[in-house]
């Protein structure tokens, strides 16, 4: 850890990394259960979701680019 109480940037590529394994799990999982849906109303709530997972694994990504360009420089 940092002397600020933040973590360190290779801990917080760990922790980016993993949340992001989370992520794409997830990710999968909800778009089985939208493959599966039976009505429209459920397919409608599962593309939101899986619309929303997307949008977090983006910011996720970009907050590990991020990161690691502080890291290399």
């Amino acid at each position: 850890m940092a002397n600020d109480g933040k973590p360190d940037a290779a801990t917080q590529v760990q922790q980016l990394i993993g949340a992001l394994e989370i992520i794409d799990m997830l990710r999968e999982e909800m778009e089985q259960w939208l493959e599966e849906a039976q009505d429209e109303s459920k397919r409608e709530c599962l593309e939101n979701v899986v619309g929303h997972i997307g949008a977090i694994d983006v910011s996720y990504r970009q907050r590990l680019r991020e990161i690691r360009e502080k890291a290399s420089s």
